[in-house]
């Protein structure tokens, strides 16, 4: 019984101390691994950081040279134009386009024609004598 308690005994220490031991080293390789790790996310943060800045940087060039233009009359006048502001003694034009007819969805046939001319007569003439509106609501509404 003494040899199966001493050999017991002695596994016991033998896996505390390996417990022990696989504890520090998983601190050790934690306290190793994590500056380089917080090392590439800081590279991370300045790469896209770096591009912002480039990229400010190129809309303060652009503005720049749209201010130096600025300072041109015939940059104020193009400028003038753009929103749309007129020299004394202009008019202005506009020119319209005719919007293009619009398609039934396929499988639709299209609506008869006349059919919308038809319908807006009929609410106008409703509009024009109320007792007639209140004649096709009583209809629409089966009293």
């Amino acid at each position: 019984m003494r040899v199966i308690g001493a050999k017991l005994a002695r596994l016991t220490v033998a896996g505390g101390l390996c417990g022990i031991v696989g504890v520090i080293v998983i601190y050790a390789a934690w306290r190793l691994v994590c500056p380089y790790a917080e090392e590439l996310q800081t590279r991370r943060e300045i790469a896209v950081l770096q591009e912002r800045v480039d990229a400010l940087h190129a809309e303060h060039d652009r503005l720049a040279q749209q201010a130096q233009v600025l300072q041109t009359p015939e940059g104020v006048k193009l400028e003038a134009r753009r929103l749309g502001m007129l020299a004394p003694g202009e008019r202005s034009l506009r020119f319209m386009t005719r919007p293009e007819p619009r398609k039934a969805p396929r499988g639709e046939p299209p609506p008869p024609a006349g059919a919308l001319a038809r319908v807006r007569a009929w609410a106008r003439g409703l509009l024009a004598r109320p007792e007639a509106a209140d004649q096709a609501y009583r209809h629409a509404a089966g009293d």
